[in-house]
């Protein structure tokens, strides 16, 4: 299950990046940043809510890269991504050993944090899981 955690995790990380490629730049300060998710799973097995933190340099040179900086695996797509300074909606799918996953969601920018949903399903052996994702970041300090 943490390898589902950091699966999300990961696509987050990736959207909000390759969201700077595509229109407006995000209102995000280049900094060091803290984030935090909380994952639920729904579904045949209901699992108890999976936290991650994690920090990331952002660089304003990731910010001007955009989706260039990012090593995009060859199996996710974005099909939709609308920019804006202060929000970004997204969606894509990945498939990740034969198992295809849609994710959807949102990220608000404010500077120096952001926050943001995620929800995204996937078919398994066992019956469809849903997960919901919460994530917020923020800047801590230089890098």
């Amino acid at each position: 299950m943490d390898y589902l955690t950091s699966r999300c995790s990961s696509l987050i990380g990736l959207l909000l990046l390759a969201t700077t490629a595509a229109a407006e730049m995000p209102d995000l300060q280049p900094g060091l940043w803290a984030h935090h998710s909380t994952v639920t799973i729904e579904g045949p097995m209901n699992l108890p809510p999976q936290t991650s933190r994690n920090q990331e340099c952002l660089t304003q040179q990731k910010l001007d890269n955009g989706i260039d900086a990012l090593n995009i695996p060859e199996s996710c797509t974005i099909s939709r991504a609308d920019i804006k300074r202060s929000r970004v909606d997204y969606a894509a799918s990945c498939t990740i050993q034969g198992v295809t996953t849609l994710f959807e969601g949102y990220a608000t920018f404010h500077g120096t944090r952001l926050e943001g949903k995620m929800s995204s399903s996937m078919e398994t052996p066992l019956g469809t899981m849903l997960m919901k994702t919460d994530y917020k970041a923020e800047r801590i300090g230089d890098c």
